[in-house]
């Protein structure tokens, strides 16, 4: 599991990395030929994640309300995100990779941790993780596409 973890949590810190310098203006940016802007694939990212992870779980996701509905599957970006908003979709990015690591009792090296629960999250299969990795991939690299044309 730890291994999916970092792999998570290395591939969302470049993703973080890569979009760091880009304006309010050019995260909402729609081109021509896309249904979707940067951040709506960033907070989509952030809630599918978090959809999966906790499914079945009686404990409350990190992610903030609001995001849920803006940017769930079948959302659309109907709406200009501010500056608070990217930096707390940033922000989450970061931090939950942390959070399920606590969660499961691991840290970075990978131990286990013998003071933390692991039973905030559902358990957590490979495959679901496989998914996940998958799945935030996929946007990963519409991201990339989406920030070729905004930054000319």
């Amino acid at each position: 599991m730890i291994q999916y973890l970092n792999k998570l949590e290395e591939e969302r810190r470049l993703l973080l990395e890569r979009t760091k310098e880009l304006t309010v203006d050019q995260y909402n940016i729609i081109p021509p030929g896309f249904n979707n802007n940067i951040i709506w694939n960033m907070g989509h990212i952030l809630v599918v994640s978090e959809s999966l992870l906790y499914q079945d779980s009686p404990y409350q996701r990190p992610v903030y309300e609001f995001m849920k509905y803006r940017f769930e599957k079948g959302s659309i970006p109907d709406e200009i995100v501010g500056e608070d908003d990217i930096f707390i979709i940033r922000y989450s990015l970061q931090q939950t990779v942390q959070f399920y690591k606590m969660c499961t009792g691991m840290e970075r090296s990978g131990r286990q941790i013998p003071s933390v629960s692991n039973s905030c999250l559902t358990i957590i299969s490979n495959k679901r993780m496989q998914f996940l990795l998958f799945h935030e991939d996929m946007h990963y690299r519409r991201i990339a596409k989406l920030m070729e044309i905004v930054r000319k």
